[in-house]
């Protein structure tokens, strides 16, 4: 089962790591606010799921003799202390996530911000006092508890995300946000049966089951980015989507929307010159006087910029 429990930890990690990391990419790309709030959640939780992993094979690594002292009861609080803020951070950003996608009004939405905020720092107040009690200064002990329970016990407060996510499904307002809080309910609510099964098969192993849960989610995450950046940005955008208004406040001329047009569309540098009958050249310039008067760097930011995902001078801000 210790097999097991290794090889799974070490899938959850790697995946969480690699679609944080795509995320990273596309929003230095994008910087629109999609990948932004992905990113609120996937920092914190991919950092959680790598100490975790650190922390299982240190004891791997390192015989016992040389982990022991000072230092390495300095080294133990620490990593117990920063555990407990991750854990805590990924509740709260979570929970401020799945509040920002439900469909009710402005205030109930400031409600459940603030609600979020008083269970998540109760949350992090009982973590504190309950290890710190129980090891009574044993930070090796404490380390020990932190990384065997409480990313798991946290991780069992999503099963309430997971039920408010499935509440209001229905009520969304558009296939998007209906998928997003569809993802979230089928990730947690599968918690509710986990949790028994943790409890007898990886009792005193790093990994729980729970953990394939924020593994789901990551999924979906990077489904909803492949459907979003890799398959609809190959599709053209209607040109009465353009938001004209916006490009002549910016400066932008006749034959400079002209090739928005064209891009938007999906054709190459190439086949804008043959449509507008100018040369490569010449659409490379329009190209660059467009991106430096709407302050975008490519293609991806360019049409974020139109289908009003990202504000005008994002990227100075």
């Amino acid at each position: 089962m210790f097999i097991i429990g290794d090889l799974l930890l070490f899938a959850t990690t790697a995946l969480v790591l690699s679609i944080t990391c795509l995320c990273i990419l596309l929003h230095v790309r994008a910087r629109d606010a999609y990948t932004m709030e992905f990113l609120v959640v996937l920092v914190p939780l991919c950092l959680q799921v790598c100490l975790s992993m650190f922390m299982t094979y240190l004891h791997r690594v390192f015989p016992p003799e040389q982990l022991v002292g000072n230092a390495y009861e300095i080294f133990c609080l620490w990593a117990t202390l920063i555990s407990i803020l991750l854990t805590s951070t990924l509740l709260y950003t979570m929970s401020r996530y799945l509040i920002g996608l439900l469909p009710v009004t402005p205030e109930q939405k400031k409600l459940g911000y603030r609600l979020a905020m008083a269970i998540v720092s109760l949350f992090l107040i009982l973590s504190l006092f309950f290890i710190i009690a129980r090891s009574d200064g044993n930070w090796i002990l404490a380390m020990n508890l932190t990384f065997d329970y409480h990313f798991f016990s946290g991780s069992m407060l999503m099963v309430a995300h997971g039920i408010t996510s499935l509440w209001y499904r229905k009520q969304a307002s558009g296939r998007e946000q209906e998928s997003l809080l569809t993802g979230i309910s089928a990730t947690f609510l599968p918690l509710i049966v986990t949790f028994p099964l943790d409890l007898i098969f990886f009792r005193t192993h790093t990994f729980k089951i729970a953990y394939l849960s924020f593994s789901v989610f990551t999924v979906y995450i990077y489904l909803f980015i492949s459907r979003r950046y890799f398959q609809d940005y190959e599709i053209p955008c209607p040109q009465e989507s353009i938001p004209h208004a916006l490009l002549t406040q910016q400066g932008i001329s006749s034959r400079e929307e002209e090739v928005i047009e064209l891009l938007v569309l999906g054709m190459t540098n190439r086949e804008i010159a043959e449509k507008l009958f100018i040369s490569n050249n010449t659409v490379k310039t329009h190209i660059k006087n467009v991106y430096g008067k709407l302050d975008v760097s490519n293609r991806v930011q360019l049409f974020s910029l139109l289908r009003g995902e990202t504000r005008y001078g994002s990227r100075q801000s």
